[in-house]
């Protein structure tokens, strides 16, 4: 008898321990089926698609640059004599640099100024006797041939003569000089450098779409490198219609006012700044495969959706919609790794 009770309560302890493991093994299955339940939505976070204001403003480094630079050569040949203006000099437009020897061109005009005096005068006399039969019409065409050629010589002369006064073309300072009295010079050599600062120019490169939002006549301000704390106006006189293999376009600045602390050659940029009308942001995280060919994931009825847009970039980290999304719609922002297109989300 107390054999069999033994095994009564055996059986009962066994059959116990089997309903508790039989009863946690459900509980574990209900956990693991909630877990999978939950692990099947990926969290994210969103942002609502709206306008806001938006003002573009960005700036672009360069150079400063001369209004004009020149490098005068010689139109004539023969020794100068004098020399008017040196290295570190002013000119004006039109005033006078160097001289050179002059005194044979002197006496071929006076034999050309002659020659040509007596060519017309035969002409005249020529002509007044073209009514009558005392010459014929091939003389008549012979002394209006020569008078000229006598004219077209005077006129040369004239010319090589005035060639023996070197006159600075534009207004500036000479830069550099290439001679010295007695020099003897040949068509071609160089005389002098001018440098015309006034205005000077700042010559910068710009992006694609900072090319865009630039027209000529817009006002910008500009600083130099080495005045950091002053600040210069400027206008934009130039933007280039192709740009170079890299997509940048150049922008020249003219600058307003006296700039004589500026040298050309310096370092400066130009600050640029611009008011538009309201646009539809998207930050440049949401992006799934970059700005060459963008898409973006959206929210609609719990899942992801992929979309493509076009887009403008306006800074490092802001991007103006142009097509593919509505106000209102829900943009993935973060969450982005393991989306594919119909994935269910849950918005964080």
């Amino acid at each position: 008898m107390k054999k069999i009770i033994t095994a009564v309560i055996l059986v009962l302890v066994i059959g116990g321990i089997a309903y508790t493991l039989y009863g946690n093994k459900l509980e574990m299955a209900v956990q693991a089926e909630e877990a999978m339940k939950t692990s099947s939505f990926i969290p994210v976070t969103t942002e609502v698609v709206k306008k806001s204001n938006l003002s573009v403003s960005f700036t672009s480094n360069g150079t400063f640059e001369a209004n004009q630079e020149l490098n005068l050569q010689s139109e004539a040949t023969g020794k100068v004599l004098k020399i008017f203006k040196r290295k570190g000099d002013y000119v004006q437009a039109g005033q006078l640099i160097a001289q050179l020897d002059d005194e044979l061109l002197q006496s071929e005009l006076a034999i050309a100024q002659v020659s040509y005096d007596q060519t017309k005068r035969d002409l005249e006399r020529y002509k007044n006797l073209s009514g009558s039969d005392a010459i014929t019409k091939r003389q008549l065409e012979d002394i209006e041939n020569g008078s000229q050629n006598a004219e077209a010589q005077l006129n040369m002369i004239k010319k090589r003569l005035s060639n023996t006064k070197i006159t600075a073309p534009i207004s500036g300072y000479i830069n550099d000089d290439h001679i010295e009295i007695g020099s003897l010079l040949n068509p071609g050599m160089p005389i002098v450098d001018i440098v015309n600062t006034q205005p000077l120019k700042l010559k910068i490169q710009v992006s694609e779409s900072e090319i865009a939002q630039i027209a000529v006549g817009d006002e910008v301000t500009v600083k130099a490198g080495v005045f950091p704390d002053k600040e210069f106006k400027g206008t934009v006189n130039f933007t280039s219609s192709k740009g170079d293999a890299s997509l940048r376009y150049e922008v020249e600045i003219s600058l307003d006012g006296e700039t004589k602390e500026i040298k050309p050659g310096m370092y400066g940029y130009a600050a640029f700044n611009y008011d538009k009308e309201e646009a539809i942001l998207i930050n440049r995280r949401a992006l799934v495969r970059g700005l060459k060919n963008p898409e973006v994931f959206v929210v609609e009825d719990g899942k992801a959706r992929l979309k493509p847009i076009k887009l403008s970039s306006m800074g490092q980290d802001q991007l103006v919609l142009l097509d593919g999304l509505q106000e209102g719609e829900k943009l993935i922002t973060t969450g982005l790794i393991n989306l594919t297109d119909g994935t269910a989300v849950s918005e964080l």
